[in-house]
């Protein structure tokens, strides 16, 4: 069976296009598989042929052909109007999702371009009046997006060393170098590309070490976290990249020079997440979005 097609607009109202709200998918759907690339190359006078440098992913175009089926002229008119007033590109993207019979679904953002500027067509099949469009939309991010993924670490010490307080029977217990899972986690991007992951550290920490040894980038955030009420989240995708508190205040300072905000590769992942002073109560949370060439 095919996968059932939902447009859902800017107010995040879903327009099913199974003849939920009178609109059903046609035959005649683009731009859903393969993405489409710009190949870069050099050429030179003397010599035949080119030199390839690189690729880049374009942005993607979608068509959806639907026609709207009413009883009469007048829920035609009213069901063709929501429609033009919902997906219009200046109330923000729409998303669309591709949904298949076995449960999965995959999803991208986009803005309407045309295809509704005509297309009544009067009395159609067994009377119903119907108008028939070929919705036009432009991904900016031509990636498809399955559910996101959410991992929290709990942190396993390097050393441990007890210590008497002060004219009392109890000891409190010093922490150095806490790791994730020692020697490292293995975490596997399910995505067809690289993915850019959002983390949050809650405390109590002084310094973060992030590194992906698959890739070999790392990065060093040096910032006290002294209670679990305190966090820092880092968004590592380009373009959209932030370090905030828990307060929403920039912390983009604490960022050590040189960097390397590491995507999750495509497949398995190897990395380690070092914190300086934090205790058992501390964790790091991994979220992502698996990234799709095709729905």
């Amino acid at each position: 069976m095919p996968a059932v097609t939902v447009i859902t607009d800017p107010s995040g109202f879903d327009w099913v296009l199974d003849g939920t709200n009178g609109v059903w998918e046609q035959p005649g759907k683009k731009g859903f598989h393969a993405p489409t690339y710009q190949h870069y190359r050099d050429e030179s006078p003397a010599v035949a042929g080119a030199y390839w440098r690189g690729v880049r992913t374009l942005p993607r175009e979608l068509i959806v052909p639907v026609v709207i089926r009413q009883f009469d002229r007048d829920d035609l008119l009213s069901s063709r109007r929501s429609l033009i007033a919902a997906i219009g590109p200046e109330e923000g993207e729409c998303v669309i999702t591709s949904s298949w019979p076995d449960g999965s679904e995959r999803h991208i953002r986009c803005r309407y371009v045309d295809g509704m500027e005509a297309g009544e067509q009067g009395p159609g099949e067994y009377g119903i009046t119907t108008s028939r469009y070929s919705l036009r939309f432009m991904a900016d991010d031509p990636y498809f997006y399955g559910d996101e993924v959410s991992q929290d670490y709990q942190l396993v010490a390097s050393s441990r060393t007890e210590l008497p307080i002060p004219g009392s029977d109890t000891f409190f217990e010093v922490v150095t170098s806490p790791l994730l899972s020692g020697g490292g986690v293995s975490f596997n991007n399910t995505g067809d590309v690289a993915s850019y992951p959002i983390w949050s550290f809650t405390g109590p920490y002084t310094s973060i070490v992030a590194q992906n040894t698959t890739s070999g980038k790392s990065f060093t955030i040096t910032y006290t976290a002294a209670t679990t009420s305190n966090r820092l989240d880092l968004v590592t995708e380009p373009g959209k990249t932030y370090l905030v508190d828990e307060n929403g205040i920039n912390r983009w300072n604490t960022l050590t020079a040189g960097y390397q905000l590491w995507p999750l590769v495509k497949g398995n992942n190897v990395f380690n997440i070092t914190l300086t002073g934090a205790d058992a109560t501390s964790v790091a949370r991994l979220r992502y979005t698996p990234l799709y060439k095709g729905d």
